[in-house]
């Protein structure tokens, strides 16, 4: 009898459920100890604009020391970072004026124009550069015409 009862109690104790108590809880962040910033949030949203600012400045300096394909590099990789900037494009607008691919001066210029919006100083710089690549590829009327409209917006 003595046996069954131990038998018993022996096995009663081990089907038992642990208690709460016994069962390992999960760490609780201390308040010395701030929890980690979501993926998102480790990152200030300012880096990216400071970042442009610096591969601009970079690009402007290029372009001013005659290094216009370091120049035209720096604008691609802001333009990776932020390709709806139309300052950037017209940046890079006139870069390519500079080389003398005047194509692509205007291409990228009038792209400018659809980024920009209401800003009529950056939209009459663009039809500036326009008049100018047009102008350099001969086509006089094509330019007079971009210029009108610069002007027209400058006036407004």
């Amino acid at each position: 009898m003595k046996r069954t009862l131990v038998s018993l109690l022996f096995l009663t104790g081990c089907a038992a459920a642990p208690g709460p108590e016994s069962l390992p809880q999960p760490e609780q962040p201390s308040a010395a100890q701030p929890p980690a910033p979501a993926p998102d949030a480790q990152r200030p949203p300012v880096q990216e604009n400071v970042a442009i600012a610096g591969l601009v400045e970079s690009a402007r300096s290029d372009s001013a020391a005659g290094r216009l394909t370091n120049a035209a590099a720096s604008l691609e990789r802001a333009l990776r970072i932020e390709p709806r900037n139309p300052r950037l494009w017209q940046e890079l607008a006139r870069v390519r004026l500079k080389q003398g691919d005047f194509t692509q001066a205007e291409n990228l210029a009038q792209r400018s124009n659809t980024w920009g919006g209401a800003d009529n100083r950056l939209r009459a710089e663009n039809w500036s550069l326009i008049a100018q690549s047009r102008q350099a590829r001969g086509d006089a009327d094509g330019a007079r015409k971009a210029q009108d409209l610069a002007d027209q917006i400058k006036t407004k």
